[in-house]
């Protein structure tokens, strides 16, 4: 028997007994070390939502799965340390070297 055939033979027993009551000596298990994982709600506008969709799409994943691994590899990027943020005064400072002084004197 082909490999192909045998696939196909234990699918469709598979989906004819889908609803069948599983065992008594069934026992569930949780993939996360047996601590209940937490649900998040999350607010998207419908442009957002969309834009999620479509990269969920690309992957050939649920939405739900392309949004949790958007959190995770937003969280697993380093924080940005405060010497990569530019304060207002390095900018202003920056423009005065830069913008003639006829310029600066009209505002």
């Amino acid at each position: 028997m082909s490999i192909e055939k045998l696939l196909e033979e234990v699918a469709q027993e598979s989906e004819a007994r889908r609803h069948d009551p599983l065992p008594d000596d069934a026992v569930g298990t949780r993939r996360s070390d047996g601590v209940a994982p937490k649900v998040l709600s999350v607010r998207l506008s419908a442009q957002q939502y969309d834009a999620l969709a479509a990269a969920a799409a690309q992957r050939d994943l649920p939405v739900s799965t392309m949004a949790r691994l958007a959190i995770l590899e937003g969280l697993a990027q380093p924080a940005r340390s405060t010497a990569e943020v530019i304060s207002a005064s390095a900018v202003a400072s920056a423009l005065r070297e830069v913008i003639r002084p006829e310029f600066l004197k009209a505002g």
